[in-house]
Parts: structure tokens; sequence; C-alpha cells
């Protein structure tokens, strides 16, 4: 199921993040914490945020040259929930 897919995709994204350095710069924190918003349980209303591919398309441009596989893994959702219309 892709929302399965996703949600192993954001945490292979936590663990990336995790090995790649010791801490997350305070911009990539931010921009974690902004996707997380955006995230909710199947049976909750959405949330009215701003535009989750937008707030996933900056993280990525933020991470592309320093981390290859977390920007891979973002790029992966992105694509994930743009075949769900999302």
């Amino acid at each position: 199921m892709a929302v399965d897919h996703v949600k192993n995709l954001i945490i292979d994204l936590h663990d990336n993040f995790a090995l790649e350095q010791s801490s997350p710069s305070a911009l990539q924190q931010q921009l974690m914490q902004q996707i997380k918003v955006h995230s909710h349980n199947l049976d909750e209303e959405e949330p009215i945020t701003p535009n989750f591919t937008d707030t996933a398309e900056l993280l990525l441009e933020e991470i592309r040259e320093d981390h290859p596989k977390s920007a891979a893994i973002i790029k992966e959702v992105i694509n994930i929930l743009a075949n769900m219309g999302i």
C-alpha cells in the first residue's frame, strides 16, 4: 500500500539523517517539522497547511548536495504522492 510505503520512506529519511551527520541543520529540522504538520491519521481530517509538495521540494533542494541518499528518499516520497494525486 502506498501509505505504508511513504511511512517507511519517512522512517528511512530519519535514519539517513542520523547516519549522515551528527545533527540536522536548523533549516533541516524546521523543514522536517513542516512535513510532520502535513501528516495525519486516516481517520482525522486533513490539516489546512501550506502545500506538502512545496515543503518537500524545499527540503529536497536544501539537502540534495550534502545528503544524496536522503534526497533520493524525499524525491521518491514526492513521486509516490504525485502518483496518488497529492
